[in-house]
């Protein structure tokens, strides 16, 4: 990655600029999930032989360097030094520099680019899924904590099993476990293939009559079609 030069007539930002991590200022590593995310998939492609580290050191130096990712970030640095006085002054690094709030945000941007030059995933791939995932969320989960459903007794040729014991089984929502990419569509290159995932618990006396012990329950892990409401 290219680092900004640190010659002493410059006032240069003290942490190197746009290169802050939020581990600088002794915070967590990964604030969100998809910070991790970005990083995971950043590493096992290059693990995978994908691109060399240079390459992605390129690709990251770039957007680190580049003045035009937000457009309202501040218009002065922190510190009061009028611009025309800072010889390498940068509106965006200045918006940055203090604690490397949007340090992942370089990592999605040069990710996204490498992904398209190298023919990975072009940038109508990516466009595709990610309106994929804005209609799902636009739309919402159809079940929420204290839903009653019940479990369709259906069967799916793919990887998706549903167990027979619980089919036909009625249970409540326990929490939506978020969005996730369902491997039987998915695996057929169906960009909408996203379903919601709930937690649903179910009392061990539906499943195996009263011969059960009523104090018992399990929870389950179900798609969204393999549910309907009660």
């Amino acid at each position: 990655m290219r680092r900004l030069l640190g010659v002493p007539d410059l006032d240069m930002p003290a942490r190197r600029g746009g290169g802050a991590q939020p581990g600088d200022v002794q915070g967590p590593v990964f604030e969100a999930a998809w910070q991790a995310h970005a990083f995971a998939i950043v590493m096992n492609l290059y693990h995978n032989g994908h691109y060399t580290w240079p390459d992605w050191d390129d690709y990251l130096g770039h957007e680190i360097q580049s003045p035009d990712h937000f457009a309202d970030a501040p218009s002065e640095p922190a510190r009061a030094i009028p611009k025309a006085d800072r010889a390498n002054y940068n509106q965006f690094l200045a918006a940055c520099e203090a604690d490397g709030g949007n340090y992942y945000h370089y990592w999605l941007a040069g990710l996204e680019k490498m992904l398209d030059v190298k023919g990975l995933v072009g940038g109508q791939e990516l466009a595709a899924r990610i309106a994929a995932i804005a209609k799902v969320e636009a739309d919402g989960p159809r079940f929420r904590a204290g839903d009653r459903v019940t479990v369709l007794d259906i069967e799916l040729l793919g990887h998706s099993h549903l167990p027979n014991y619980i089919r036909g089984v009625a249970g409540c929502v326990e929490s939506d476990r978020g969005v996730k990419v369902f491997p039987d569509s998915h695996g057929h290159g169906k960009t909408e293939a996203l379903q919601h995932v709930y937690t649903v618990r179910f009392q061990a006396t539906d499943i195996w009559d009263e011969s059960a012990d009523p104090r018992q329950s399990l929870n389950f892990s179900l798609w969204d079609y393999q549910l309907a409401a009660s």
